[in-house]
C-alpha cells in the first residue's frame, strides 16, 4: 500500500535539499548537480526536472518489444481511466449500498494509481517539472480573486 508517511519526509524546493522518493531522506542540490555532471547531462536542463536516475532495465534504443516501463505506463493510464469513470459512477449511483461499494473501489483505484506513479518515479520513468514560485503566486492570486464571486460565504 501507499505509505503516506514516506511522502511527508520532505518537500521539493526546501532550502538545501530535495526529497527524492525511494532514497533515504533529503538529497542536496549540490550532490544532485555533481551526479548530473558525472552522467554527462546538461545542468540547466536537468535542474528544471524533478526525477530519479533511470533504471538500467531499459534498453538504450527503444524497440518494438514491450518493456517494464511500457507496461507500467499502460497500467497507470488504465488506472487513471478507471478512476475517472468510477468517479462518475459514484456521483450518479442512486442506491446507498451501490454508492458505498463504488466508493470503496474508487478509493482502492486511487491508491493503486498513486503506487504506480511512485514506482515509475522511483525508477526514473516519470519526471516532474517544478513551477516557478512567481508563477504559482500569480495563479494563486488569480484564483483567490474568483472566490469573491462565490454565492455562499463559506466558500470564500
Amino acid at each position: 500500500m501507499y505509505n503516506q508517511q514516506q511522502n511527508m519526509m520532505g518537500l521539493p524546493g526546501m532550502p538545501g535539499g530535495q526529497y527524492i522518493p525511494g532514497r533515504q531522506g533529503m538529497q542536496s542540490m549540490q550532490g544532485q548537480q555533481n551526479m548530473q555532471s558525472q552522467q554527462g547531462m546538461p545542468n540547466q536542463q536537468q535542474q528544471n526536472m524533478i526525477k530519479n536516475p533511470q533504471s538500467n532495465l531499459l534498453p538504450q534504443v527503444k524497440s518494438a518489444r514491450i518493456n517494464d516501463r511500457d507496461t507500467l505506463n499502460f497500467a497507470l493510464s488504465q488506472e487513471k481511466y478507471i478512476t475517472d469513470n468510477l468517479n462518475v459512477f459514484a456521483r450518479e449511483a442512486s442506491h446507498r449500498q451501490l454508492h458505498n461499494d463504488v466508493m470503496r473501489i474508487f478509493n482502492e483505484t486511487h491508491a493503486m494509481t498513486r503506487e504506480l506513479f511512485d514506482l515509475m518515479f522511483r525508477k526514473g520513468w516519470y519526471s516532474l517539472e517544478p513551477e516557478q514560485p512567481q508563477k504559482m503566486a500569480q495563479t494563486h492570486q488569480q484564483f483567490s480573486q474568483y472566490s469573491s464571486q462565490f454565492p455562499y460565504p463559506m466558500y470564500q
